[in-house]
């Protein structure tokens, strides 16, 4: 079971809309939530370079520390709708529309933790609590957020590991961008005179490997779109997709070699080629002996758990602080199913999150 308190802060949490981009409903709770505890929150400068309606709020507790417990404030999905029912196990939507554990259920871990060591009195090291916008989409809240430079680790609530397990790899990807142009013509009257755009993707596409590259490396062409009318000659089509490795090494590789065969298929039909690329977000690997490997292992087994670190096959902003140089982990929540329909958390796993970061925040 799970404390009520931490029941209501998250129904609280669930209530309110922020999809990446729009996330201050959100970052005014939480501003309002730590401010009420005798706490200085505050938002940084990050929507200038972000353009959300918000910046990060930060919390230094202390004077900060060396420490950072972080969540994100949006959700892929909107939340105006969501209903959140409470069970005896468990707290689930509706089944109309998603939760929002994802990561509602990380903010409210930390605001019940903090909550709980200042009400209570508890003693507590010094540490900082912040809560990121947009890491759904582009993770530029966690790139662009305002840390002291003594803070070196970095503790994130956003997995839907089980609690106790914690993510100590994680794969970097870079997305792709492929403009093909070929040349429209009437495809009844004189289809001769025009060049396939479509076509030239599809042959491209039909002779390159695409799916589980190796055990640590996958890539994907996800979307895809162009053309104008059934009976025009499509002049132009722009394939996107992505390629990610636990091994940084293995992505350019990948990268250069999708943007070959597109170079290749388009010379072959005489159209031309537009590509682009970036990195989405960095690998990283946390080392055993390192600090904050040793304080995950402390925070878990203090919230008398089994630790467990795992590796990651999915981005966070442990990848945007570890590519800054702040070594961070990223804790198992247990929300299940996120982004659907049908996500839930158990009540359980809510409260032993929280255990964690109450370790993380004492003395």
């Amino acid at each position: 079971m799970a404390d009520q308190r931490l029941i209501e802060i998250f129904l609280e949490l669930a209530r309110l809309d922020g999809v990446s981009g729009h996330e201050k409903p959100v970052a005014d709770h939480i501003l309002a939530f730590l401010k009420g505890l005798g706490l200085a929150p505050a938002a940084d400068d990050a929507a200038a370079q972000t353009g959300s309606d918000t910046g990060n709020v930060v919390c230094r507790v202390g004077g900060g520390g060396d420490r950072v417990l972080l969540a994100h404030m949006d959700t892929a999905r909107p939340t105006k709708d969501t209903r959140a029912v409470v069970s005896s196990d468990r707290i689930s939507s509706d089944g109309k529309s998603q939760l929002g554990a994802d990561n509602r259920a990380g903010i409210a871990v930390l605001l019940f933790a903090a909550e709980k060591a200042m009400r209570e009195k508890l003693p507590m090291r010094p540490f900082t609590l912040a809560f990121t916008t947009q890491e759904e989409t582009s993770m530029g809240g966690s790139i662009n957020l305002r840390l002291e430079s003594s803070v070196t680790r970095g503790f994130i609530f956003d997995s839907s590991l089980d609690p106790g397990d914690f993510a100590v790899t994680s794969p970097g990807a870079a997305s792709f961008r492929v403009e093909v142009i070929g040349k429209p013509a009437h495809a009844g009257i004189a289809p001769e005179k025009g060049v396939c755009a479509i076509s030239i993707a599809a042959k491209a596409i039909a002779g390159l490997r695409f799916g589980r590259i190796d055990p640590e490396t996958t890539a994907n062409a996800g979307k895809i779109h162009g053309g104008e009318a059934t009976n025009v000659v499509p002049g132009k089509v722009v394939v996107e997709g992505e390629a990610r490795s636990l091994d940084m090494g293995k992505v350019v590789p990948i990268i250069e070699g999708i943007r070959r065969g597109f170079e290749d298929s388009a010379k072959r039909s005489g159209g031309e080629l537009r590509f682009s690329w970036a990195w989405e977000f960095k690998p990283f690997r946390i080392a055993e002996g390192s600090p904050v490997f040793q304080d995950a292992l402390q925070a878990v087994r203090g919230a008398g758990l089994q630790p467990r670190p795992v590796p990651s096959h999915g981005g966070s902003d442990a990848n945007s602080l570890n590519a800054r140089g702040i070594a961070a982990v990223n804790f198992g929540i247990g929300a299940r199913n996120p982004h659907a329909d049908d996500e839930y958390i158990l009540l359980e796993h809510l409260q032993k999150a929280a255990d964690i970061a109450l370790c993380l925040m004492r003395a």
